[in-house]
């Protein structure tokens, strides 16, 4: 054998044109990740995070919305009452005990002068105690106890300046009693007669719930998140020592601002300045709006408001907020983020990080998601590396490459031998065995091809010295093959032709016991429906009767001279007869017997279309079929072999399936037959029919069982065997429980068979439940020769 240089292996040539093609995989997608891919999938997180966001913000916005709904009601309710004391303590006494527990106080507060004339404060305020149970409150109208009064308050003067039907949201707050933060939801409260401000109904809304929300914001956003009000003051922090502080006029302690925590950690500034100018910037749209009523309604909320209570900055906002919301609605699906931040090196994560600002649109408080820039590079590196794995799997050009190498290299000294092999294989088919020699394989500069050459070379030598004896044996070989399949397939025809009369003679049995029922059936109200049509007929001789009387009336009417006497008898007869047929009831009479006669001919129908059913011959072999349906009508037609039995059924919802409705009928006919026969003449018989879907949701399991003699252990193995049977002789075929059999196979199903000698027996059809798939490819008909 010729050896050739190392260099024409076709390992070789691949290896050298693979690593160059890597390489310039590794060159292409490095340039594709740096210029397009990291760019677009920090991008990509930036819109999850964007979504995730206005996600926590539309569901915030949903329990808001449920407390507006609450203080709207309540303000309706209260503005329509009897000002009487017992009513309104029972009344809203009722309501706060009802109320969600997050709802740890309110109240109706009076202004002065709308309850009674002359009574500065009346208010009804109900708050939760140390056990969680709402109880009435009276300070609030002492004024011994409460110097300054109620409707000075921060949050009542906005409620009463607001122009909406939604609540004014106050700035969170610790409550002195209960050392709980909440923010009280106030809502104007006026007479439902004229419509005149009486006063302020209020919610003191628990915040506990906020952290725990922001919290799984958190966890599933990364980095923290935090939620501050309209004064930028925070409502919610992952570490809310840092954002709440004592003070002489607190010493329960209040939650502080964005401005105060920035001064506190400067590494917070930049979002602190965001919200800010947010704030500003809602200022400037209701400057924009209305000037002359933003100016009134931020100083009669400064001037008109308890001694330090509200900073002019707040009652800006405030009134603000009073003046944009006057068309604003609940809005659940819209993007609220306002700002996207570059943060240096934010005070709590201590590394660079964005941070997202969003705006609830109603209340105006605002969410912060605050997420290192790690976290979002890390997303970006994690999707890279997958983009880099898919690019190297699928790029295209190296498999083009590939594919030009190949055909230069291999394909084409491959197509040329495989051509010369076609040649040889043409002149063995023609047994020219002598002529192979002259089409021997050329040599090649591959080394493999080379080998498979010269051993391909050697091969035509030996398969021209014995390929003339080998086809001899093989001429003589296919002659006996060819004979013992002829008869192998003349035994198939005869052994398929058996088979066919066989089911055909077992189901004509079937039939013949079937019809006999039928008649019998038929014959029932085939008897009563004659009965009755004979009593229908002679009862309208009774209305022949009159309508002969009546004929007789008309006429002595019609006629000049007819006496009068004359005519008072025909009257009398007439109406005799009318009321001889209203006392004997003829028309119910009539109407029973033509009811009974259709619910005869129901029958009648019912059984000729359960015949039908049973035999389907005005369908196809296979179709989609409910069980149920089956097992319906083969009861009707087996009714007549039943009728001694208690029959029972417990048919589950199933799905349709693909079957051919006749043979299967055929089955359960065959089983309801045999439960009748198995009975013992001192005995009840009871038949129980389930259907269900098996515990995998492959199968339908059909379930037969009854009460009958049973059968023996040792015959159990021999019930489905041809012939066999355990009735007397010229009483059974021994084919039904054989053919049910095979008809169960040829469904890809089962027969299954449990019994107990005395007590009965049970049989179980297992029905394949065939998915999408299968259902494009419908089940061969059984025996298609039928």
């Amino acid at each position: 054998m010729k050896v050739v240089g190392r260099f024409g292996s076709i390992s070789t040539r691949i290896l050298v044109i693979l690593a160059l093609a890597f390489l310039l995989i590794i060159l292409l997608v490095y340039w594709v990740i740096q210029t397009q891919a990291k760019p677009r999938i920090l991008a990509m997180t930036s819109e999850i995070v964007v979504e995730t966001g206005n996600e926590a913000i539309n569901s915030i916005m949903a329990s808001i919305n449920h407390v507006d709904g609450l203080a709207k009601a309540t303000s309706t309710m209260a503005g329509g009452l009897p000002k009487q004391d017992d009513i309104y303590k029972q009344t809203f006494g009722n309501l706060m005990q009802q109320t969600d527990a997050r709802i740890v106080g309110g109240g109706v507060w009076f202004d002065p002068n709308m309850y009674v004339q002359g009574r500065e404060r009346q208010s009804f305020v109900w708050a939760r105690d140390t056990s969680g149970v709402m109880q009435p409150l009276t300070r609030y109208n002492q004024a011994r106890q409460t110097p300054t009064p109620y409707y000075r308050d921060w949050w009542y003067i906005p409620a009463m300046y607001a122009r909406h039907d939604h609540c004014v949201w106050s700035r969170a707050y610790v409550d002195p009693v209960s050392n709980q933060r909440v923010m009280t939801c106030a809502k104007a409260l006026y007479d439902s007669r004229n419509q005149a401000f009486d006063g302020v109904v209020s919610f003191n809304l628990l915040l506990d719930n906020l952290g725990a929300a922001m919290k799984k914001w958190q966890d599933k956003l990364g980095g923290y998140v935090f939620l501050v009000d309209l004064d930028n003051r925070f409502l919610a922090f992952p570490e809310q020592s840092k954002v709440t502080q004592t003070t002489e006029n607190n010493p329960q302690g209040e939650v502080v601002t964005a401005r105060q925590l920035a001064a506190q950690s400067p590494g917070f500034a930049p979002i602190a300045d965001s919200l800010e100018r947010i704030n500003h910037q809602l200022i400037d749209e209701a400057l924009a709006k209305d000037e002359g009523r933003f100016t009134l309604a931020a100083r009669s909320i400064l001037s008109t408001t308890n001694l330090d209570k509200i900073s002019e900055q707040e009652s800006k906002l405030l009134s603000a907020l009073l003046l944009l919301n006057i068309d604003q609605t609940f809005a659940l699906v819209d993007s609220h983020l306002v700002e996207t931040i570059a943060v240096p090196d934010d005070f709590i994560l201590q590394q660079p990080a964005t941070a997202f600002v969003f705006r609830l649109p109603f209340t105006y408080w605002k969410m912060v998601v605050v997420k290192p820039d790690n976290d979002m590079m890390s997303v970006a590196n994690a999707l890279s590396d997958k983009l880099i794995q898919a690019m190297l799997l699928g790029f295209i050009p190296i498999l083009l490459l590939t594919a030009w190498v190949f055909r230069r290299y291999f394909t084409r000294p491959l197509k040329r031998m495989a051509d010369a092999v076609a040649d040889m294989g043409a002149l063995i088919e023609q047994k020219q065995y002598q002529q192979l020699s002259a089409h021997k394989l050329p040599a090649s500069a591959v080394s493999e091809i080379h080998v498979i050459s010269e051993q391909t070379n050697q091969l035509i030598d030996r398969i021209v010295e014995n390929e003339g004896a080998l086809a001899e044996i093989n001429v003589h070989l296919e002659k006996q093959v060819a004979a013992r399949t002829q008869d192998l397939q003349q035994a198939m025809n005869e052994l398929k032709a058996s088979q066919v009369q066989l089911v055909r003679s077992e189901k004509m049995a079937t039939l013949g016991q079937m019809v006999a029922g039928v008649a019998h059936e038929v014959n029932t109200p085939l008897g009563y429906v004659r009965s009755n049509m004979e009593l229908v007929g002679d009862n309208l001789g009774r209305f022949d009767e009159l309508i002969q009387h009546t004929e007789q009336l008309l006429q002595a009417l019609k006629a000049p001279n007819t006496p009068p006497e004359k005519t008072e008898q025909l009257i009398a007869q007439t109406l005799q007869c009318c009321e001889a047929i209203k006392e004997d009831e003829v028309s119910e009479d009539l109407a029973d017997l033509i009811k009974d006669g259709l619910y005869g001919v129901d029958q009648i129908a019912e059984l000729v279309v359960s015949l039908r059913d049973f035999s389907r011959i005005d369908e196809s072999k296979v179709k989609e079929v409910d069980i149920n349906d089956c097992i319906t009508t083969s009861l009707v037609m087996a009714r007549n072999n039943l009728k001694t039995l208690d029959v029972s059924t417990e048919l589950a919802e199933l799905p349709l399936i693909q079957c051919n409705p006749s043979q299967i009928n055929q089955v359960l006919l065959n089983l309801f037959n045999n439960a009748a026969q198995a009975m013992p003449a001192d005995r009840k018989g009871t038949l129980h029919i389930t259907s269900s879907v098996d515990d995998t949701q492959q199968y339908l399991a059909v379930s037969v069982k009854d009460n009958g003699v049973g059968i023996e252990e040792s015959k159990l193995v021999q019930i489905f065997e041809p012939f066999f049977t355990t009735k007397k002789a010229g009483e059974g075929t021994g084919l039904g429980l054989a053919i049910s059999a095979q008809i169960m196979e040829q469904h890809h199903g089962r027969m299954e068979v449990s019994s107990v000698v005395g007590e009965g027996t049970t049989f179980t059809l297992l029905l394949p439940v065939q998915s999408t798939a299968d259902k494009s490819k419908p089940a061969r008909a059984l025996f298609e020769n039928e």
